[in-house]
């Protein structure tokens, strides 16, 4: 996702493009591994960059609402990754390594239409997320 998608994304829902969410956003766009809030806290720090805390969660929290990132949750800790693909899409968690590959398909209108039939809901939205282990974290644990 590069900063014309941002930009456009902003836009469309009439959200302003504050300087903490754009630092916020530029921070996962080059750290290219999942980063938790104080991880992203610390590097900008480090590079002198005035954002507080409150800041960083704000952003991540909208972010993942706009579907512009993915919180991996492990108990109590998150990490968050940009996602590359702006439309609709799942993940594959590495539950060893903490490695994301977004899935870029979503062939699931069967299963969603039997959950409408059996609870009366109307379904809006999914999200669904596989985890286990990558090929390398599954040939070392051999």
């Amino acid at each position: 996702m590069n900063k014309g998608l941002l930009k456009s994304i902003f836009k469309d829902r009439k959200l302003r493009r504050s300087h903490p969410r754009l630092l916020v956003y530029q921070e996962l766009l080059k750290a290219g591994a999942p980063l938790s809030p104080q991880e992203l806290y610390h590097r900008l720090l480090k590079k002198e960059k005035k954002i507080g805390l409150t800041s960083i969660y704000r952003s991540l929290d909208l972010f993942e609402s706009l579907g512009m990132v993915f919180g991996i949750r492990n108990g109590p800790s998150v990490k968050y990754k940009l996602c590359e693909s702006e439309d609709h899409h799942h993940h594959i968690v590495c539950n060893a390594c903490g490695n994301v590959v977004e899935l870029n398909f979503c062939d699931i209108s069967g299963w969603s239409r039997k959950v409408s039939e059996s609870t009366g809901y109307q379904v809006i939205d999914h999200q669904l997320n596989f985890y286990g282990l990558c090929k390398a974290c599954k040939t070392s644990k051999k």
